[in-house]
Protein backbone atom coordinates (compact mmCIF):
# COMPACT_ATOMS: atom_id res chain seq x y z
CA UNK A 1 0.00 0.00 0.00
CA UNK A 2 1.43 3.67 -0.88
CA UNK A 3 1.77 6.04 1.94
CA UNK A 4 -0.81 8.53 0.29
CA UNK A 5 -2.93 5.18 1.05
CA UNK A 6 -2.01 4.23 4.38
CA UNK A 7 -2.36 8.34 5.30
CA UNK A 8 -5.80 8.10 3.79
CA UNK A 9 -7.01 5.17 5.78
CA UNK A 10 -5.51 6.70 9.05
CA UNK A 11 -6.96 10.01 8.74
CA UNK A 12 -10.36 8.21 7.88
CA UNK A 13 -10.14 5.82 10.78
CA UNK A 14 -9.59 8.94 13.43
CA UNK A 15 -12.49 10.53 11.72
CA UNK A 16 -15.05 7.67 12.65
CA UNK A 17 -13.11 7.37 16.09
CA UNK A 18 -13.77 10.78 17.07
CA UNK A 19 -17.65 10.46 15.36
CA UNK A 20 -18.36 7.79 17.83
CA UNK A 21 -17.11 9.62 21.00
CA UNK A 22 -19.33 12.60 19.93
CA UNK A 23 -22.59 10.20 19.56
CA UNK A 24 -21.91 9.01 22.87
CA UNK A 25 -21.82 11.76 24.73
CA UNK A 26 -24.60 13.40 23.49
CA UNK A 27 -26.23 10.27 24.27
CA UNK A 28 -25.19 10.84 27.68
CA UNK A 29 -26.85 13.88 27.79
CA UNK A 30 -30.01 13.13 26.39
CA UNK A 31 -30.51 10.63 29.02
CA UNK A 32 -30.43 13.12 31.85
CA UNK A 33 -32.36 15.67 30.31
CA UNK A 34 -34.89 12.51 29.76
CA UNK A 35 -34.76 11.74 33.44
CA UNK A 36 -35.05 14.81 35.17
CA UNK A 37 -37.79 15.85 32.98
CA UNK A 38 -39.69 12.62 33.27
CA UNK A 39 -39.16 12.53 36.85
CA UNK A 40 -40.15 16.60 37.19
CA UNK A 41 -42.70 17.40 34.30
CA UNK A 42 -44.16 13.74 33.45
CA UNK A 43 -43.93 11.21 35.99
CA UNK A 44 -45.43 8.47 32.74
CA UNK A 45 -45.39 5.28 31.77
CA UNK A 46 -43.19 3.04 34.00
CA UNK A 47 -45.82 4.64 36.27
CA UNK A 48 -49.37 4.10 34.74
CA UNK A 49 -49.36 -0.06 35.93
CA UNK A 50 -48.57 0.36 39.28
CA UNK A 51 -51.57 3.14 39.72
CA UNK A 52 -53.71 0.99 38.14
CA UNK A 53 -53.26 -1.72 40.16
CA UNK A 54 -53.17 0.46 43.49
CA UNK A 55 -56.78 2.05 41.71
CA UNK A 56 -57.94 -1.59 41.31
CA UNK A 57 -57.32 -2.29 44.81
CA UNK A 58 -59.31 0.80 45.97
CA UNK A 59 -62.46 -0.41 44.25
CA UNK A 60 -62.48 -3.42 46.03
CA UNK A 61 -64.99 -3.11 49.17
CA UNK A 62 -63.62 -2.32 52.30
CA UNK A 63 -63.21 -4.96 54.90
CA UNK A 64 -63.84 -4.12 58.46
CA UNK A 65 -61.40 -6.85 59.41
CA UNK A 66 -58.59 -4.94 58.03
CA UNK A 67 -56.59 -2.09 59.71
CA UNK A 68 -58.56 1.01 59.61
CA UNK A 69 -58.11 3.97 56.96
CA UNK A 70 -58.80 7.28 58.76
CA UNK A 71 -59.17 10.12 56.67
CA UNK A 72 -56.74 12.61 58.90
CA UNK A 73 -54.11 9.68 58.56
CA UNK A 74 -51.64 8.86 55.69
CA UNK A 75 -51.15 4.80 55.95
CA UNK A 76 -49.57 4.93 52.73
CA UNK A 77 -51.15 1.75 51.69
CA UNK A 78 -53.14 1.10 48.42
CA UNK A 79 -56.72 1.17 50.00
CA UNK A 80 -59.00 3.78 51.17
CA UNK A 81 -62.54 3.51 53.31
CA UNK A 82 -65.07 5.94 50.83
CA UNK A 83 -67.82 5.05 53.97
CA UNK A 84 -65.17 7.42 56.44
CA UNK A 85 -67.05 9.89 58.18
CA UNK A 86 -65.79 13.56 57.71
CA UNK A 87 -66.20 16.94 59.68
CA UNK A 88 -67.78 18.27 57.07
CA UNK A 89 -70.20 16.82 53.98
CA UNK A 90 -69.92 19.81 51.41
CA UNK A 91 -67.14 21.96 50.14
CA UNK A 92 -66.28 25.03 52.46
CA UNK A 93 -63.82 26.77 54.32
CA UNK A 94 -62.69 25.91 57.60
CA UNK A 95 -60.32 27.72 60.01
CA UNK A 96 -57.26 25.88 60.12
CA UNK A 97 -54.37 26.14 62.88
CA UNK A 98 -51.17 25.36 62.28
CA UNK A 99 -48.36 25.86 64.86
CA UNK A 100 -48.47 29.98 65.72
CA UNK A 101 -50.72 30.31 61.76
CA UNK A 102 -54.18 30.41 61.22
CA UNK A 103 -55.97 30.40 58.02
CA UNK A 104 -58.95 29.41 56.15
CA UNK A 105 -58.97 26.73 53.52
CA UNK A 106 -61.33 25.70 51.49
CA UNK A 107 -62.10 22.23 51.52
CA UNK A 108 -63.22 19.35 49.27
CA UNK A 109 -64.64 16.22 50.72
CA UNK A 110 -64.31 13.11 48.54
CA UNK A 111 -64.27 9.59 48.67
CA UNK A 112 -64.20 9.47 52.31
CA UNK A 113 -60.88 12.13 52.27
CA UNK A 114 -60.78 15.76 53.28
CA UNK A 115 -58.95 17.59 50.11
CA UNK A 116 -57.29 20.35 50.38
CA UNK A 117 -55.53 23.06 47.47
CA UNK A 118 -51.37 22.33 47.40
CA UNK A 119 -51.58 26.07 47.71
CA UNK A 120 -53.16 26.49 51.07
CA UNK A 121 -51.37 23.23 52.56
CA UNK A 122 -47.65 25.00 51.46
CA UNK A 123 -49.10 28.25 53.27
CA UNK A 124 -50.15 26.01 56.35
CA UNK A 125 -47.15 23.61 56.59
CA UNK A 126 -44.52 26.85 55.38
CA UNK A 127 -43.56 24.53 52.48
CA UNK A 128 -42.42 25.54 48.64
CA UNK A 129 -44.71 24.84 46.09
CA UNK A 130 -44.20 24.39 42.34
CA UNK A 131 -46.79 23.23 39.78
CA UNK A 132 -46.23 22.68 36.10
CA UNK A 133 -50.42 23.81 34.69
CA UNK A 134 -49.43 21.51 31.43
CA UNK A 135 -48.55 18.24 33.04
CA UNK A 136 -50.97 19.34 36.34
CA UNK A 137 -47.66 18.00 38.39
CA UNK A 138 -47.02 19.85 41.81
CA UNK A 139 -43.88 19.93 44.02
CA UNK A 140 -43.70 20.71 47.68
CA UNK A 141 -40.53 20.88 49.23
CA UNK A 142 -39.29 22.17 52.89
CA UNK A 143 -35.88 21.74 54.02
CA UNK A 144 -34.78 18.01 52.72
CA UNK A 145 -38.42 16.98 52.41
CA UNK A 146 -40.44 16.93 49.01
CA UNK A 147 -43.69 15.50 47.75
CA UNK A 148 -44.54 15.46 44.54
CA UNK A 149 -48.30 14.35 43.08
CA UNK A 150 -49.91 14.40 39.67
CA UNK A 151 -53.54 14.97 38.82
CA UNK A 152 -55.12 11.95 38.35
CA UNK A 153 -53.00 9.03 40.18
CA UNK A 154 -52.89 8.39 43.44
CA UNK A 155 -49.39 7.90 43.35
CA UNK A 156 -47.12 10.32 45.25
CA UNK A 157 -43.19 10.83 44.80
CA UNK A 158 -42.55 10.81 48.73
CA UNK A 159 -38.59 11.75 48.98
CA UNK A 160 -38.58 10.23 45.47
CA UNK A 161 -39.91 7.16 46.85
CA UNK A 162 -42.97 6.22 45.21
CA UNK A 163 -46.07 6.15 47.51
CA UNK A 164 -49.93 4.94 47.23
CA UNK A 165 -51.84 8.05 48.19
CA UNK A 166 -55.54 6.98 49.55
CA UNK A 167 -57.34 8.47 46.80
CA UNK A 168 -56.00 10.37 43.40
CA UNK A 169 -55.08 13.98 43.03
CA UNK A 170 -57.54 16.58 41.54
CA UNK A 171 -57.43 19.05 39.40
CA UNK A 172 -60.08 22.30 40.43
CA UNK A 173 -59.24 26.25 39.66
CA UNK A 174 -56.04 26.07 38.56
CA UNK A 175 -54.40 23.62 41.35
CA UNK A 176 -53.97 20.54 42.75
CA UNK A 177 -55.76 18.76 45.88
CA UNK A 178 -55.06 16.59 47.31
CA UNK A 179 -56.16 14.42 51.06
CA UNK A 180 -54.96 16.94 53.81
CA UNK A 181 -53.58 14.11 55.27
CA UNK A 182 -50.85 13.41 52.69
CA UNK A 183 -49.72 16.84 52.82
CA UNK A 184 -49.64 17.05 56.55
CA UNK A 185 -48.09 13.86 57.21
CA UNK A 186 -45.81 14.13 54.53
CA UNK A 187 -44.02 17.45 56.47
CA UNK A 188 -43.93 16.01 60.14
CA UNK A 189 -47.64 17.29 60.89
CA UNK A 190 -50.25 15.22 62.16
CA UNK A 191 -54.19 16.26 61.69
CA UNK A 192 -56.84 16.86 64.03
CA UNK A 193 -60.29 17.93 64.42
CA UNK A 194 -62.01 20.26 67.48
CA UNK A 195 -65.56 19.48 66.87
CA UNK A 196 -66.18 22.27 68.98
CA UNK A 197 -64.75 25.03 67.48
CA UNK A 198 -64.88 23.82 63.73
CA UNK A 199 -61.05 23.92 63.58
CA UNK A 200 -58.83 21.53 61.97
CA UNK A 201 -55.26 21.49 63.55
CA UNK A 202 -51.62 20.90 62.11
CA UNK A 203 -50.13 19.60 64.99
CA UNK A 204 -46.52 19.24 64.63
CA UNK A 205 -44.83 15.63 65.81
CA UNK A 206 -41.14 16.61 64.93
Amino acid sequence: MTKKGKKYLISLFTLLLLFMIGTSAMADDDDEHDHDEKYEYNLKSDDDEDDEEWENEQQTPFNAEQQNEYWNIWSREPRNDPNNALPITAPSEVKVLSDTKEMRVYLIPQDGQLLASIDALATVLGAERTYYPQSKIAKLTKADLELVVRSGSNAAFENKLKTPMPTKAVAYENSLYIPVSVGANAFGYRVLWDNKKSLLIFQSIN
